[in-house]
């Protein structure tokens, strides 16, 4: 779980500071944005810090904070999509470190709640915004909704390998 935190929180820090600094959204979203990533960076870096104290319900703990991050990304998501157009990259987050741990069918399940979560938002922001969804975008969404599926399902994939390469060493 430690990866997470050293790779996607840089990243998302990375884009949220990117869709700031280039879009300039209203300060309470700016500030909003910024406090939802560091409560989810504190949650993280604690339950990560706190997983092998409590053995008993590790793996609980370990699915909580992929649902956790799904959700997180959601709502970064939903905030800052209309100023920041590759804010869709969050998505890849939370199935990307399910694949570290949990089975391929857990891992496309979490991808595909991921992906429908986007695709979710999208519509949302469509209706509050009184805009149709125009075929471009519906195609635009859709690509992305299958990549955050396949790239989680190759993640996983590349997990499973290098767990069989170790174990061969043995």
């Amino acid at each position: 779980m430690h990866i997470l935190n050293y790779y996607f929180t840089p990243f998302a820090v990375i884009l949220i500071a990117f869709a700031v600094f280039f879009s300039e959204p209203e300060k309470n979203v700016t500030y909003a944005s910024f406090a939802l990533l560091g409560a989810a960076f504190a949650v993280n870096y604690w339950l990560s810090a706190n997983v092998y104290r409590l053995m008993q319900i590790t793996r609980s703990i370990r699915g909580i904070t992929v649902w956790l991050n799904l959700l997180t990304s959601a709502a970064l998501f939903y905030m800052l999509s209309p100023y920041w157009a590759p804010m869709w990259l969050l998505f890849l987050t939370a199935p990307a470190a399910a694949a570290m741990f949990m089975k391929k069918w857990q891992v496309f399940l979490t991808s595909l709640a991921a992906a429908a979560l986007m695709l979710g938002i999208y519509y949302l922001r469509s209706v509050v915004y009184g805009m149709g969804l125009s075929s471009q975008l519906l195609g635009m969404a859709g690509t992305q909704a299958i990549f955050i599926i396949f790239f989680s399902m190759f993640t996983a994939a590349m997990a499973e390998m290098a767990t069989k390469v170790r174990d061969s060493m043995r």
